[in-house]
């Protein structure tokens, strides 16, 4: 599959790196093409990928999800 076989999304203005704790990881929130539903995908500097099987209403409320889990179970979730 070529770059340009993969389905098109929308990247939110809230991806991003974000760190804390001295660990950082890579926040993906987007929508794919013909979706009204937003995903989040967090991959750690080891190339660790966490993504959510639901989806969100909102760029912010998926956003919300990733920052929730950061309160309640910490970063290192993600390595």
């Amino acid at each position: 599959m070529t770059e340009t076989d993969l389905p098109s999304r929308e990247r939110s203005q809230l991806s991003g790196r974000y760190t804390e704790n001295g660990i950082t990881v890579l926040v993906e929130t987007f929508r794919p093409s013909e979706s009204d539903s937003w995903r989040t995908e967090v991959t750690s500097l080891e190339d660790q990928l966490t993504d959510w099987n639901e989806s969100f209403a909102s760029a912010h409320e998926a956003s919300d999800e990733f920052i929730y889990v950061v309160n309640t179970e910490g970063m290192a979730v993600f390595l």
